[in-house]
């Protein structure tokens, strides 16, 4: 369970909205002050982020409370977002390739535009499909209230 310090600011009835600082490694990197990345991470990010949650606990506002991720969800999720586009590309553009050879006709920039097309599609679906799941297995919960 990935667990994150996150603070209760609006509640409404079981529906609890938190607010946690997002924190960037760039400020634990010793080359941060010669590091493009880092300015430009310090100075584009947000500094904060809000999640909805639904909770059966009493907390209040103001009130710091523990919100806990399943690592599996986040794990399965970056699966699923990063390697299945990526091999739906490697195999469309060689499905591509194939079916348009078979006709004669080789132009690799056609088979780029046809696969990225149809990762794009798979891509959609995926997001759909772990939007859906996302209100099942990823949903983020609040794990325990501490003092304050």
């Amino acid at each position: 369970m990935i667990k994150e310090t996150a603070t209760v600011v609006a509640i409404d009835g079981d529906k609890v909205t938190v607010e946690a600082a997002i924190k960037s490694t760039c400020s634990a990197c010793s080359a941060q002050e010669d590091c493009g990345t880092g300015v430009i991470s310090r100075a584009l990010a947000p500094k904060t982020q809000q999640l909805v949650l639904r909770t059966p606990m009493s907390v209040r506002l103001g009130q710091q409370v523990t919100v806990g991720i399943p690592e599996a969800g986040i794990l399965s999720a970056s699966a699923w977002l990063y390697m299945l586009p990526l091999v739906a590309f490697i195999t469309f553009f060689f499905l591509t390739a194939s079916i348009l050879n078979n006709f004669g006709v080789s132009h690799e920039l056609l088979n780029i535009m046809i696969s990225s097309v149809m990762t794009f599609f798979v891509y959609k679906l995926i997001a759909k499909k772990l939007q859906h799941l996302e209100k099942l297995k990823y949903q983020p919960v609040i794990l325990e209230k501490l003092k304050g």
